[in-house]
């Protein structure tokens, strides 16, 4: 949801912005032969020219082309392979948890490059399948190549998350038939701060600005013809199943999904009620992300005058682009269902702060991309809503269902990497 805060500071910032000029293409030529020192060193070149290119303005000189096709390039069948600046084998495993096929594990200061035939030229995007092997718990970071050149200065730092838990007793219903953690307490009866552990699983990661200034997935432009991609190590290990080029369809409007749930038959739901503590996260990005003690509020469920309890998750510690909280749930009747949030934001004054919010992976429509949250200095309850106050609803089969809440800059994003770029140059 976009709130219509700030659009005149918008507009005077974007003026601003644009007086300063844009940066011209990068003259980069293409190589094959490059060591990871080269790409580092080409890295660490184009950080500090004045020919240097942001994604905004790669974009828009691109050709608009967005094709149907996929490309899939299976990570065994590397070109090549280094470490340091030495030829090497990286190890091959071969069905590993649960996944088919062998994948390849690459270190933290590795060098893999990839080849691949395009035959429809256009914007693709890139995704990874990886597996986030143990490491030193930091979220893997690897610099992205094209055809021996930095496309543009976003792919020199792209991050992959792992996943993480609470390391907490199971769960269990209260007499209210409220669902609550058994938290570990102390001997006064305070409930302790959870531990996080790391709960790997295989991730098909696209590729994201590690800043935050662009909305969505980075793209690169493809000539008709042969391409390498190379992959250089920054932290972290990371076993690679496969990489696959291809475009998602945009998501479409809240109307014209209703539109389609509608025609399909889908009905309002009746006197059915979903609870979702929401200290009792499944899972996380980071292990910054646990449950808290808020008695600011005697609304703050679970309270008490006494004990110091977990009642809330998130709070400053959920400030970064890209950190996401998700939390199972299951309906009990296929239908309609509203999503209200009983919730607090007392960070930013004067405009949002926005998340992406996604069911079972997906963002049901367009509206959910960049839901805006606004400055209010207690809790409160939110029915997520249009900019007419209409409450959306959701479709939702009966079952097991996750719902994903992300930090994303919305609206905002092209505004402050306009301004950073100024500040830069």
């Amino acid at each position: 949801m976009r709130r219509k805060i700030g659009k005149r500071i918008l507009a005077g910032l974007l003026a601003s912005v644009m007086a300063f000029g844009l940066c011209p293409l990068s003259t980069v030529r293409a190589a094959t032969d490059l060591t990871r020192e080269d790409f580092e060193e080409l890295v660490s070149a184009y950080a500090v020219s004045k020919d240097a290119l942001g994604y905004e303005t790669y974009i828009a000189q691109a050709p608009q082309q967005w094709p149907d096709a996929v490309i899939t390039v299976d990570a065994a069948e590397f070109a090549r392979y280094e470490e340091g600046n030495e030829s090497a084998q990286p190890q091959i495993f071969g069905d590993f948890q649960g996944m088919e096929g062998d994948s390849v594990l690459t270190s933290e200061n590795s060098l893999i490059e990839y080849e691949f035939t395009v035959s429809e030229p256009g914007l693709y995007n890139l995704s990874v399948l990886y597996y986030p092997v143990p490491g030193k718990n930091s979220a893997i970071q690897r610099s992205v190549f094209l055809d021996g050149q930095l496309p543009y200065d976003e792919l020199s730092l792209v991050e992959f998350p792992r996943i993480w838990r609470m390391d907490v007793a199971e769960t269990q219903a209260n007499e209210e038939g409220i669902t609550l953690r058994n938290w570990v307490k102390d001997n006064q009866g305070n409930d302790l701060k959870p531990a996080s552990v790391e709960v790997p699983a295989w991730i098909d990661g696209g590729l994201y600005d590690s800043e935050g200034y662009v909305n969505g997935e980075l793209s690169l432009y493809l000539t008709e013809g042969e391409h390498t991609i190379p992959l250089t190590g920054l932290r972290e290990p990371m076993l690679l199943r496969s990489l696959t080029l291809r475009n998602s369809v945009a998501p479409r409007s809240y109307e014209q999904v209703k539109q389609e749930w509608d025609a399909q038959g889908a009905a309002v739901t009746s006197g059915q009620t979903v609870r979702i503590e929401a200290e009792n996260a499944a899972r996380s990005s980071s292990q910054m992300l646990y449950a808290q003690q808020d008695q600011s509020s005697p609304a703050v469920y679970p309270a008490s005058p006494k004990e110091l309890l977990n009642n809330t998750i998130g709070g400053n510690s959920w400030r970064l682009n890209g950190q996401w909280i998700e939390w199972d749930f299951e309906v009990p009747q296929s239908g309609y269902y509203n999503i209200a949030l009983f919730a607090r934001q007392n960070f930013v004054k004067g405009i949002y702060i926005s998340r992406k919010i996604t069911i079972d992976g997906v963002a049901p429509f367009a509206e959910m991309e960049d839901y805006g949250f606004t400055y209010s200095s207690g809790w409160r309850k939110e029915v997520l809503s249009d900019d007419a106050g209409s409450p959306y609803s959701f479709y939702l089969e009966a079952g097991p269902h996750t719902i994903r809440m992300e930090v994303v800059l919305g609206e905002f994003a092209g505004v402050i990497s306009d301004v950073q770029d100024c500040v830069t140059q």
